[in-house]
């Protein structure tokens, strides 16, 4: 009945994985003129889906988190990489934030 369709939507679409809203949309619209549910209802409907998925939020979100071509790293991988550098910071700066004078401006409760 329905055709399987690829795990990801971007290659049914044939748009680049960090496409614009816009370049899905118009790749989107193009494909249903080329294959209109009337003559065509597997492939519009794998179009549709893949224009779904495409555009689905949690999809999005993932595409925006995940470093392209590239696994993320592991947890313990980024803190044992700290561990052996960690962060250097000047005893001046260190001291410096202690000795900062607090702002009675955004506190309402004192007065001026």
């Amino acid at each position: 009945m329905n055709s399987p369709t690829p795990d990801d939507p971007f290659t049914v679409l044939s748009v680049a994985p960090d496409a614009s809203e816009a370049e899905i949309r118009a790749r989107y619209l193009k494909l249903v003129k080329q294959y209109p549910p009337d003559r065509e209802p597997e492939k519009f409907r794998e179009i549709r889906e893949a224009f779904d998925a495409a555009k689905d939020p949690l999809s999005v979100a993932r595409r925006l988190t995940t470093p392209p071509g590239d696994d993320a790293p592991q947890w313990s991988d980024v803190l044992e990489s700290q561990k052996r550098n960690p962060p250097r910071m000047t005893s001046a700066f260190l001291l410096s934030l202690g000795n900062r004078a607090p702002d009675n401006s955004a506190s309402p409760l004192l007065p001026d």
